[in-house]
């Protein structure tokens, strides 16, 4: 009897697995991280900096953000060399970012490329909104595409709104993870792309108009074995600009990817927020140490002591990055503080060494300063004091 209904539970469970509509978390299974393919207008004044110090994003770029402005025909030539060349590699992704990028640099096979690995792979999907994004203005419509079809919402071609943010499901997987305040500056007043609900999708947040009515802000369902997120709002400058100066600002895009790729998104948010800060923090201390060391070595510092710190540092943050991706956030904070702290104190001692060498070149400076000096007074008193090397008349006359 024990083994007939392990043998029932046993098929049951597999059904589950490979049943077609039955939804699953993607992640890379060799790292743990989430696969994140990024398109669009991404700069260090967008969610780039937050999402490539996490931990959990392995993030992926197809399209630089020199292409805005650029000849439709260039553009889509360019962006051949950044957007996965076949329909299996783009479906290594987990999910996919398209951010307030043009309609037209993509081919009508990325459309269907980008429908099928939602409904048939799993992928996450998230467009978000700008000048270029859903329905466009003034750029062409995303209306006639595949990807329409994946979308909660209908584009709009042309159309824009503007409003405060209110949200509509609070208690939501993904908004509940948000401290949300509609009196943040950033809620009372934003403008973005107008469209309109798809039937069976869920509205998250809306636009309230000061002229009455409301227009989706947030939307969101799943289809096929995929799920989609659509973000009428600009989420980089300018029109996100407002937006940006949210602290959870990074929190937002994380907890969206950890959504649209099915995994859970722990609820210990003040935690995640500290740790993802330092994350940044990290990062970006450690670019500045080495540009300190480059600067140090041209002058002939010698910068392996500081190398050696910045190794110490490494294997700390890497001890950290790997209790993080196990949700053992206590673990993770203790090892990132440490790192934090060796990189401090690299920084001061590449700092030493930079001042040692600096040393050097204002003696040497001062050297050569004060011998001209030198040799230019002992000239000047020989020739035009002590006249050594000219010789005295008594008298002078005017020769014509």
């Amino acid at each position: 009897m024990d083994r007939a209904r392990f043998c029932l539970i046993l098929v049951l469970t597999s059904a589950l697995i490979i049943c077609p509509g039955q939804s699953y978390s993607r992640r890379d299974p060799e790292t743990g991280k989430i696969r994140v393919l990024y398109i669009g207008d991404y700069s260090p004044y967008s969610p780039y900096p937050i999402m490539v110090a996490e931990p959990l994003i392995d993030l992926r770029f197809a399209w630089p953000s020199a292409m805005e402005g650029m000849a439709p025909s260039l553009a889509r030539r360019l962006f051949r060399q950044y957007i996965p060349r076949t329909y299996e590699k783009l479906t290594e992704n987990d999910a996919i970012i398209v951010s307030d990028a043009d309609v037209f640099i993509f081919e009508d096979r990325h459309y269907v490329w980008f429908k099928n690995t939602v409904m048939e792979k799993g992928t996450g999907f998230v467009m978000i909104g700008g000048n270029a994004g859903f329905g466009g203005r003034p750029n062409p419509p995303w209306t006639p595409t595949a990807v329409q079809d994946i979308l909660p919402v209908w584009c709009i071609d042309g159309g824009w709104t503007q409003g405060r943010v209110s949200v509509v499901e609070p208690d939501h997987e993904f908004l509940s993870t948000l401290p949300l305040n509609e009196k943040d500056p950033w809620m009372a007043g934003y403008d973005g792309n107008k469209v309109t609900m798809k039937q069976g999708a869920q509205l998250l947040g809306e636009f309230i108009p000061m002229s009455g009515g409301s227009d989706p802000f947030w939307a969101t369902w799943d289809v096929g074995e995929g799920r989609c997120f659509a973000v009428m709002g600009d989420w980089t400058p300018a029109g996100g600009v407002v937006f940006m100066r949210w602290p959870y600002y990074g929190d937002f895009a994380v907890n969206l990817m950890m959504y649209l790729s099915k995994n859970p998104i722990p609820d210990d948010l003040e935690t995640l927020h500290r740790a993802r800060t330092m994350y940044v923090g990290y990062r970006s201390t450690r670019a500045y140490l080495f540009s300190v060391m480059e600067f140090a070595e041209k002058l002939g510092a010698n910068t392996d002591p500081v190398a050696e710190i910045i190794g110490k540092a490494g294997e700390k943050h890497s001890e950290s990055t790997v209790a993080y991706i196990e949700f053992d956030f206590t673990t993770a904070l203790t090892h990132l503080e440490a790192a934090i702290q060796d990189l401090n104190s690299a920084v001061e001692r590449a700092m030493d060494l930079k001042d040692q060498a600096m040393v050097w070149i204002y003696l040497i400076e001062w050297a050569t300063i004060s011998a001209t000096f030198a040799i230019g007074g002992f000239v000047l008193w020989t020739l035009m004091i002590e006249r050594r090397l000219y010789r005295e008349v008594e008298q002078t006359r005017f020769v014509s």
